[in-house]
């Protein structure tokens, strides 16, 4: 497991961390924690006098959603895109001045990456340096969106509609094919969506946040089955954020407001809880994303 935060503990004092804790088997161990692009780069500055025209290092100022993929680490903010490039030590600021108010990210196989930008109401496509590739303005009430999910296996990407209270799926080059989801609490209904994944059978898993649950969809969005409730037990949700699956179909879910994520499994039986709220390692404080990376790492910012 990798983290973000927003103070810088001494990384000589951390100390090995696994859940579940001895005697059960671990599952989870605390890797690294990523405060900006010193925590990468190789010369400890790296970029941060090309990006900003003096020798400060770039940090986050409000991270959003995250997504990862061969080594390299993808973070919106209000300010652009952090890339974090592990391999290389290299790091990026991708889409500042173009991309408002970025939530959502997912990247495909050959590096493209899609972007839902809430405040300009719009979503975008870079390829992997960054370059602009598309800009996706012509959906009907296109607002306030929250995570996105390249379904790259039946070429296409989903984006949750977070104030319309829906998803809409668009092919991967950007042309509009089909919405579900109304507001309210029934079956297949939704309540501010933050966010939407496709796991390995082709089912849409939606973070139907304002509802506290996980529903289950067919490809095509029909309504499957759904899971989760508000509480405080495990199991339950209170503020839940952001969502990711494994390569196993395991489903790990961020709470904002229990500072940890989730373990569930596609009917819902929940496993483990890894962190607790605070500021020191290991745990949260508001944690908005969650990614897992091809090799089952797990990201949060």
């Amino acid at each position: 497991m990798l983290a973000t935060a927003c103070s810088r503990p001494q990384k000589e004092q951390t100390p090995e961390m696994f859940w579940p804790m001895p005697p059960a088997k671990p599952r989870i161990q605390f890797l690294d924690i990523i405060i900006g692009s010193i925590d990468v780069a190789e010369d400890g500055n790296m970029f941060s006098t090309l990006l900003f025209g003096e020798d400060i290092e770039a940090s986050f100022m409000k991270p959003n959603f995250i997504a990862a993929k061969n080594g390299i680490i993808y973070i919106t903010d209000i300010t652009g895109i952090h890339v974090y490039d592990y391999k290389r030590k290299r790091y990026r600021l991708y889409g500042a001045g173009i991309i408002a108010g970025a939530t959502g990210i997912d990247v495909d196989s050959e590096g493209n990456i899609y972007v839902a930008a809430s405040y300009a109401r719009k979503i975008t496509i870079l390829d992997k340096n960054g370059k602009l590739k598309k800009t996706i303005t012509d959906v009907k009430n296109l607002s306030n969106m929250g995570g996105l999910f390249v379904d790259e296996k039946n070429g296409r990407f989903l984006v949750a509609n977070t104030r319309k209270h829906r998803v809409e799926v668009f092919s991967l080059e950007g042309s509009h094919l089909f919405r579900f989801g109304t507001v309210g609490g029934g079956p297949g209904q939704m309540n501010f969506p933050y966010d939407v994944a496709v796991d390995g059978e082709g089912d849409i898993l939606v973070l139907d946040s304002g509802n506290f649950r996980v529903q289950v969809f067919d490809g095509q969005g029909n309504y499957k089955w759904a899971f989760g409730s508000v509480g405080t037990a495990p199991g339950h949700f209170a503020r839940p954020k952001s969502m990711a699956l494994s390569s196993d179909g395991l489903l790990f879910v961020i709470d904002a407001a229990f500072g940890n994520f989730q373990i569930f499994n596609k009917r819902g039986a929940a496993f483990l809880a890894v962190g607790r709220t605070g500021v020191q390692i290991a745990e949260f404080m508001l944690p908005m994303g969650i990614a897992i990376d091809e090799k089952d790492k797990v990201y949060v910012v």
